[in-house]
């Protein structure tokens, strides 16, 4: 049996934005109409049919609260639920100009409202029957109606001018209110699909460069095996040289830091899950090979005491050494490098005495890649960690650090394993 169609979604905005518009504007009626009739009534002595009247009122303003109940859950709005909200204000608008002259009442042209509302929010079908029932309503009350009792031509006569007056303006202020705030929220909504093409053009090019470096590490395996076994070598054979010994030993170290890495690539190509391990560990183990690769770097080490297991996102050791490198290229000789757990959040910062950023660098790193690592060294490492720390719900903030320099932070949900 093929699965039931799935219900149309609203396509301009989303359900709160869609009925709070709404829920405004029909709060503003239910004001309006009992000003009205009070008004009428009481002052200037038109009776009034206030029982039936005051009914309608009292249904719109319980289907009013049920509206706002209903904006309180987060459920989707179809189509056919937006509809029916309109028809319900457009039925109950037309019975109350029922009791109120008819099409001779000058605010019978607000029942334009809805039709111009579901234009904006609604497909063409739902439209044409919206206005399909508008002018239904609208022929109906040409001929079915309460008369209102005034017994002075000439003062029903300014009445019905005034309330001509006072329905435009009415019109006009609902009209421009619905419709700013919808062509608000559209622009909204644009600038985020303008945001979601930025970043999956970003998304794009990191994995061209992943297929690149998948490729480059399958290439690298055979003459980084050879640079090691050589390394070792010639470190055994210059055990007593401690200025050629030492160096071929960081080679050898440097050689087995660059293998560790093509070992970790291989693994996650074979969806291989990391292991859990505890907090505390892992952090340490990260930062020591980190300074295996890059042993030029003082680094200020302040680390929790947090033995509870948890298992590390794909990408977020490459991350962190995207984020040490570049600290450590723009000041080698102070980098500071500290964790913490914030209730669910894990925290890590990373410091550095580096020139800094101004505002709009800050704003753009991450998202748009630097021309070169010379002078900033914040470029296409700064954007793969930040695809990386959004796909897993983190993100990264650049700040000033106090006494000079950058502040990258670096925020993650945290999830420990039992």
């Amino acid at each position: 049996m093929p699965p039931a169609p799935a219900p149309l979604q609203l396509s301009t905005l989303p359900a709160h934005a869609l009925l709070g518009r709404l829920l405004a504007v029909r709060a503003s009626l239910i004001a309006g109409w009992a000003a009205g009739v009070i008004w009428l009534h009481w002052g200037l002595g038109i009776v009034m049919p206030l029982v039936p009247m005051g009914a309608v009122l009292a249904l719109l303003a319980l289907f009013a609260l049920s509206t706002a109940w209903r904006l309180r859950l987060d459920l989707p709005v179809t189509q056919m639920e937006f509809l029916a909200h309109l028809l319900a204000d457009l039925t109950a608008f037309a019975v109350l100009l029922f009791f109120s002259g008819g099409a001779t009442n000058p605010f019978v042209s607000l029942m334009l409202v809805p039709v111009i509302i579901a234009a904006i929010s609604l497909r063409p079908f739902c439209v044409w029957l919206l206005a399909g029932v508008a002018g239904g309503y609208y022929a109906l009350l040409l001929v079915v109606f309460q008369p209102l009792a005034v017994a002075d031509p000439v003062a029903a006569t300014r009445m019905h001018l005034a309330g001509m007056w006072f329905n435009f303006l009415v019109s006009a202020a609902l009209i421009a209110f619905f419709v700013t705030r919808m062509h608000a929220g559209l622009r909204a909504r644009d600038r985020e699909l303008a945001d979601l093409r930025e970043r999956q053009l970003r998304d794009e090019r990191i994995v061209a460069l992943g297929t690149q470096a998948a490729l480059a590490a399958h290439e690298l395996a055979t003459p980084l095996a050879t640079i090691q076994t050589t390394a070792h070598e010639l470190a055994s054979e210059f055990a007593n040289d401690p200025d050629i010994g030492a160096d071929c030993r960081l080679l050898e170290k440097q050689a087995q830091a660059c293998k560790a890495i093509l070992t970790q690539l291989a693994a996650r190509a074979n969806d291989s899950t990391p292991a859990a391990q505890p907090l505390d560990a892992w952090l340490a183990a990260c930062v020591e090979r980190w300074q295996v690769l890059r042993p030029d770097a003082r680094l200020a080490v302040k680390l929790p005491t947090d033995p509870r297991r948890f298992t590390p996102p794909e990408g977020l050791e490459q991350s962190l050494h995207n984020v040490l490198n570049n600290a450590a290229d723009v000041s080698p000789d102070d980098v500071a490098f500290s964790a913490t757990v914030d209730g669910d959040t894990f925290v890590i910062d990373v410091a550095d005495r580096g020139p800094g950023f101004t505002p709009e660098q800050r704003a753009q790193a991450g998202h748009v890649q630097f021309s070169s690592k010379g002078e900033r060294g914040w470029g296409m490492g700064l954007a793969l960690t930040h695809a990386t720390l959004e796909r897993h719900g983190g993100s990264l903030t650049l700040t000033e650090r106090e006494g000079g320099g950058t502040r990258a932070r670096i925020r993650l949900p945290w999830s420990p394993n039992p």
